[in-house]
Parts: C-alpha cells; structure tokens; sequence
C-alpha cells in the first residue's frame, strides 16, 4: 500500500512541478481506437523585429582619484527612476483578447525569440481589441525590455523587443 502512495505522491509531483520550461509536445490517443497517437507543439512564437536601437549613453572615463577631484555636470539627474507610458497597437496581427507582460530581464535564443525571465515582469495588462496603454516605472539603465502578448483562443503569441527609445508599438 506504502509503495502505491509513494508513486502517487511522486506523479503528483512530477505533474506539478511542469518540466524545465523547455519545449513542450503533448501526445494524445486517437479517437479511432488503434493505440496510435499524435504530437501537437506548443505555438510557435513571432517576433517584431522591427524598431530601432536603445540610447545606452557613452561611458565617461575620469582621472579623478578622490571623490573630492570628482566634477559632476549640472544637468545630471542622480534619479534612476524613470515614468514610462508604452502604447501596443496590433490590430494590424489581430483583435483577439489577449494579455501583454512587459519583463526587464531576457536572453535571445539561437532562432530569433527571446525566452523572458518571468521574475522579472515590470507590468502586464489585457489587451482588448488590440489595443493597450501601459503605463509602468523603469530604471535608467533598463536599455532594452520584451514584451510578449499571448491570446486567449490561441493564436500564435509575439513579442517584441523594445528599446528605451521607443514609447510605441504598432504591427
């Protein structure tokens, strides 16, 4: 009985747990009774590779050795805190409901899509009829941030990678 409960307690686990994130094929039994089955994929994700390039300011070099030595310039800002207000225009792909999540942190894959560290999600917000305004704070050394839109009735989710440049998005 012992040993029943612990392969429970360990399916169970293993269902809950979900996997390493990676790529994901179900495969189910068909309905035609002959023990076959077939694999259906995740969607595949689309990526807006269009926009233009993040203003990530020059380093300055100085050759002060004490704090003292140290020239500041009167328009500098010591506040990293940044408002941001992003518009996500894409019913030019579809007006399905769907829901958009804007991440700080991010790593490009091989093929062109980004795989979005899901601890860093800065904000997120339904988007009806493709259309949403996000309005969320970010700080001045956030260059780049993703953003990725996953619709209800399955259609295949985008993203985009935005630079600190743009306020828009529009496909």
């Amino acid at each position: 009985m012992n040993k029943h409960m612990t392969i429970i307690a360990m399916i169970t686990l293993l269902t809950a747990c979900g996997g390493d994130g990676g790529d994901v094929a179900s495969v189910t039994a068909s309905d035609t009774g002959n023990g076959s089955a077939s694999t259906s994929s995740a969607p595949s994700m689309l990526v807006d590779t269009s926009g233009g390039v993040a203003d990530i300011p020059e380093t300055i070099t100085s050759s002060a050795t004490s704090m003292s030595e140290t020239v500041v310039s009167d328009d500098f800002s010591y506040n990293p805190v940044l408002e941001q207000q992003f518009d996500v225009d894409i019913r030019g792909y579809s007006v399905s409901p769907a829901y958009i999540s804007i991440y700080g942190a991010f790593a490009e894959n091989d093929d062109g899509t980004f795989t979005a560290d899901y601890n860093s999600r800065i904000t997120s917000a339904p988007v009806e009829d493709g259309e949403v305004t996000l309005d969320y704070v970010s700080s001045d050394s956030q260059y780049y941030v993703l953003a990725e839109v996953w619709f209800y009735d399955g259609t295949s989710p985008v993203q985009k990678r935005i630079p600190n440049t743009e306020s828009s998005w529009t496909w």
